[in-house]
């Protein structure tokens, strides 16, 4: 998926483990390098500030500390394309971020795969 040699990097913020569990090993069967993986807004933040930048971050929007939109925005600082995914329509995110790709749980995987590729071809 990515345009040079290098594997896309991801990181993955969902907070249902089977979700996460299948979301990682779709993204390793397909190439993606997972890179990390944080369950709530305080692990990803804590991932992020170990200074790793990802190409690509799949973001469940409401997790059980609260909305992901903080790690949204950090994410926008570092430039990662961001695809969030979410059990509520993609209508009702704010508007501030209705510019990023979302995906309505439940989807497909090649629904996944066909959304990063759109976004980091």
């Amino acid at each position: 998926m990515s345009s040079d040699s290098q594997p896309l990097k991801a990181f993955v913020v969902e907070d249902q483990p089977m979700v996460a569990s299948t979301l990682m090993d779709v993204l390793a069967s397909s190439g993606i390098v997972v890179v990390g993986h944080a369950y709530d807004v305080p692990a990803a933040f804590t991932w992020l500030d170990r200074g790793l930048v990802p190409d690509v971050a799949l973001i469940d929007v409401m997790l059980p500390s609260g909305p992901a939109y903080p790690i949204v925005n950090r994410l926008r600082e570092l430039s990662t394309t961001t695809l969030l995914i979410t059990g509520l329509a993609c209508d009702q995110i704010p508007a501030a971020y209705q510019d990023l790709p979302c995906l309505e749980k439940p989807f497909g995987m090649h629904d996944l795969l066909n959304a990063i590729a759109a976004i980091h071809p």
